[in-house]
């Protein structure tokens, strides 16, 4: 088993991670892999290769910008996440079979708090970039409508980093990222560990973590309440 310092020495590089890989296409002065003809939008990229360097593409574009405020840096960042993440299928996995125990209430009031908590820990850190730079090594697709896309991070002061992107193409022929997986751990299953966790210490209720979640986000009970009537 991996030793915990392991998994969150990983995680926290998976944060840096997630921005520098966002960066790709505008930061990258030379890519391994021979990249296909442009796609003209992140919904038209047919290959997964072209869709991670779109990503990178748009978020140096729309989220860099020193002028922004934090608010305004957040909701862009929120509308690239929707439209580059599958986030209610990877909210889903992390809550794990507890996804099953929940109320609807829950259930929505959860996917909402998951959403804002990966918007209130990554948007603002692209103010803090610090010049990570990004290669596309290969793209493996191990099976019909999913890929993986081998990456690696050259940090200046430090080791390079070793960080695959996990996509699945929707319907619509679109890609959309459903994990992240920095030197061999997945972010998305110490998520669902560290949930559990938590689950686990409070008798096993999915609204131990909520409460847990609101705290992290600073999300006002009113708060919460309206989102969860938003569902229904």
């Amino acid at each position: 088993m991996m030793a915990l310092s392991s998994i969150y020495a990983a995680r926290s590089i998976g944060r840096r991670a997630l921005i520098a890989g966002l960066f790709l296409a505008a930061t990258l002065p030379t890519v391994t892999l021979t990249l296909p003809a442009r796609a003209e939008s992140l919904s038209d990229a047919k290959d997964p290769a072209v869709f991670i360097d779109l990503l990178g593409q748009e978020a140096i574009q729309s989220l860099t910008a020193p002028d922004l405020t934090s608010q305004e840096r957040r909701a862009r960042f929120r509308e690239l996440l929707h439209r580059s993440f599958n986030v209610p299928g990877i909210a889903r996995f992390v809550l794990g079979h507890y996804w099953n125990e929940a109320t609807e209430e829950e259930r929505c009031e959860y996917l909402k708090l998951f959403e804002e908590l990966i918007v209130t820990t990554y948007a603002d850190r692209f103010s803090e970039y610090k010049g990570e730079k990004f290669a596309i090594a290969k793209v493996v697709q191990d099976r019909p409508n999913y890929a993986t896309v081998h990456t690696l991070v050259d940090r200046p002061s430090a080791e390079d980093v070793r960080v695959d992107w996990r996509l699945r193409q929707e319907g619509d022929g679109s890609w959309r990222v459903i994990d992240l997986v920095v030197e061999g751990v997945s972010m998305s299953i110490t998520q669902r560990s560290e949930f559990a966790s938590v689950i686990q210490s409070n008798g096993g209720k999915v609204r131990g973590l909520i409460e847990s979640l609101r705290k992290k986000v600073k999300s006002p009970g009113a708060e919460a309440t309206a989102a969860s009537a938003a569902c229904t």
